[in-house]
């Protein structure tokens, strides 16, 4: 089973559980999409994303990278899981809450990106590496980091693909607690427990307000026409092709260096 569902009293635990890496194939985005649409058909309770094992999540598999997040037509392009599950998570009528344990790469820090309030363990990496491999990251998604982590820092993990640890991202305002792995949980329940004191309702006009606010589209059409094409033809060109048959051979990277 991908995905864990635990309904506690006061909110409800969504737990990633595809250890030890935690990958975003499809039969996880599907299960995360499903999960959220029950619980916003219902009485959309308060939720806390955690995940068992190692790793908070490592995103996408390189090998399965899927052609319609990189395509031209947006229309495909929101049909594709992963882009529903980012819509569900902004769209979730209550806050949401990430516990991450372990390392987070690509989608995943996007995920995170989504969500509300983000606590983290000491010696947590996030790295967005889609450059080392060729391809060009979506502006939706840059705009939601450049959100949580600031531009100069966005630039640096997207430019150079290299990870960033958790003290940085704390003190750059993406992580709103770090604490030691054996408090994560702790910690993260507390922050549960005192968000529950807030009226539901109140809590729901509030996080639609400030996504509203920051989701709203202002890039012209030509702009995402632009974008969309450098970002299918990075998909469809030799450097990601190189690039990832090297990563699943474990070879040096084509584009030089180690």
């Amino acid at each position: 089973m991908p995905l864990e569902i635990h309904p506690r009293s006061r909110w409800t635990e969504l737990v990633l559980n595809q250890p030890p890496r935690n990958v975003l194939d499809r039969e996880m985005l599907t299960a995360l999409v499903a999960a959220l649409d029950e619980l916003a058909a219902g009485p959309g309770p308060l939720l806390l994303i955690k995940a068992n094992g190692k790793h908070f999540s490592t995103g996408y598999s390189i090998k399965d990278i899927p052609e319609e997040i990189f395509h031209r037509d947006p229309g495909v392009r929101a049909s594709a899981p992963f882009e529903q599950l980012m819509d569900r998570l902004t769209g979730y009528p209550a806050p949401i809450v990430a516990a991450v344990q372990g390392d987070a790469y690509g989608g995943a820090v996007e995920l995170l990106a989504c969500c509300d309030l983000r606590v983290a363990a000491e010696g947590v990496r996030l790295g967005v590496p889609p450059v080392r491999l060729g391809l060009v990251y979506s502006h939706t998604g840059l705009r939601r980091m450049i959100r949580g982590f600031g531009s100069p820092m966005v630039r640096e993990m997207l430019m150079t693909g290299e990870a960033v640890e958790a003290d940085r991202a704390f003190h750059a305002g993406f992580f709103n607690r770090l604490v030691s792995g054996e408090k994560i949980e702790e910690t993260a329940e507390q922050l549960m427990e005192t968000m529950a004191k807030g009226g539901p309702g109140a809590l729901r006009g509030t996080r639609r307000i400030l996504n509203l606010l920051e989701e709203a589209e202002v890039l012209p059409d030509e702009a995402l026409k632009e974008i969309a094409e450098l970002r299918h033809a990075s998909w469809s060109g030799e450097e990601f092709v190189k690039a990832r048959d090297a990563f699943i051979d474990k070879r040096p990277s084509p584009f030089g260096g180690d």
